[in-house]
């Protein structure tokens, strides 16, 4: 079991661990770095996938790059500008890419012609893209241009990475990622004080999972007890595109004005949930849904978060908030930071027909960070 570094909490974060390029040979050693690649788009590129795109021409690599702003150039494009920047010529080359190139004009022209215009003989694509804009497509375009097409190396692998956006163009929800800090009980400790589980050097690297969201949510009584600033504070600077949403679900509108999560933060934007009419927060974005039970009905607000282009959704928050996610099934993928030790207060039970066991592993002092995938998540 690998220990918590700032090296291994990306990798977790992000879905990972990823092959590594270096114990590999061949056409899945040069898609490993276009898997590579991709990684540094996440977080940035929502609502569009974070593609990654390796040039291969005899023997090495003369180009690369990925998506990182939606509207901005793709990882198609990036490479090929990448090869001539270095004195390359991509005619005659291989591309590796993530994701099936577009053949579609969207904010920007189909990666299709892209290809063919600087004369790559050959793509080779992890996965084929579920956009029905798109859906083989691509491939079609390219393979009756006289371009080599091989599908599917590091498929599985390629379609877990891009789960997030697949998920999202298929059923207008966003990836839901919660994180629960629980004792060696299953306690989640008081609802009414504020209890630790893990160190602030570990807090501070589990900020990487803010750092591949697009947002937050949490719940009324989070904000009260511990009145957080909810930002994302990952090690390295966030790029000038990114745009971090802090959700809170306060349906009467009684937080007041002065709460931290309501403060100008550069990057980041507040979002209230309200059913019922409030006083308006200065700098504060309302969502106004229909009451429910407890509340507003959490698979409504999803796809509303999904419409302003929220790809993957953070959840934190106490045990009601979490029980109600996991009670809908709206929760992909649960990382659960867990205490050597008890600490009771409300106990978090999961059901094994929806998770199974935990996927993956890292150590932190006086702990384990443990990646819980949902069973039935169809990613081939």
């Amino acid at each position: 079991m690998p220990d918590l570094t700032p090296e291994s909490a990306w990798e977790h974060a992000t879905g990972g661990p990823w092959p590594k390029p270096e114990c590999l040979s061949g056409d899945e050693l040069a898609m490993a770095e276009a898997i590579r690649e991709s990684l540094t788009g996440i977080g940035l590129s929502s609502p569009n996938p974070s593609v990654g795109c390796v040039l291969m021409k005899d023997g090495r690599s003369i180009g690369r790059g990925a998506h990182r702003r939606a509207g901005g150039s793709h990882a198609e494009i990036l490479a090929i500008q990448d090869a001539r920047e270095r004195g390359e010529s991509a005619d005659g080359a291989t591309a590796y890419v993530t994701l099936e190139p577009c053949c579609h004009f969207g904010r920007t022209p189909p990666c299709t012609d892209a290809l063919l215009r600087a004369g790559v003989k050959k793509v080779v694509v992890g996965v084929r893209d579920r956009n029905p804009r798109v859906a083989g497509g691509g491939l079609a375009i390219l393979g009756a241009n006289g371009v080599e097409v091989v599908e599917g190396v590091l498929g599985n692998i390629c379609a877990h990475l891009h789960a997030p956006f697949f998920k999202s163009i298929q059923t207008g929800l966003p990836w839901v990622m919660l994180k629960l800090a629980l004792g060696s009980d299953n306690g989640i400790g008081s609802t009414s004080v504020t209890t630790n589980i893990t160190t602030p050097k570990t807090q501070s690297l589990a900020h990487a999972l803010r750092r591949v969201c697009d947002g937050i949510l949490v719940g009324r009584n989070t904000v009260a007890v511990d009145n957080p600033q909810l930002t994302d504070r990952w090690l390295e600077p966030a790029e000038p595109n990114r745009v971090f949403r802090r959700i809170v679900l306060d349906s009467h509108g009684s937080l007041s004005s002065n709460r931290s999560v309501w403060q100008n933060a550069s990057g980041h934007l507040s979002m209230r949930v309200l059913t019922e009419e409030a006083e308006p927060i200065d700098g504060v974005e309302d969502l106004r849904l229909p009451p429910g039970s407890g509340g507003c009905s959490l698979r409504h607000l999803l796809h509303e978060l999904t419409l302003r282009g929220i790809c993957r959704l953070l959840v934190e928050g106490g045990a009601n908030l979490a029980s109600q996610m996991l009670q809908n099934n709206l929760v992909d993928v649960l990382h659960i930071f867990r205490s050597a030790k008890p600490v009771g207060g409300s106990i978090v039970t999961l059901d094994s027909s929806v998770f199974g066991a935990p996927a993956n592993f890292v150590r932190f002092d006086g702990g384990v960070w443990e990646v819980w995938y949902k069973n039935k998540i169809n990613v081939a």
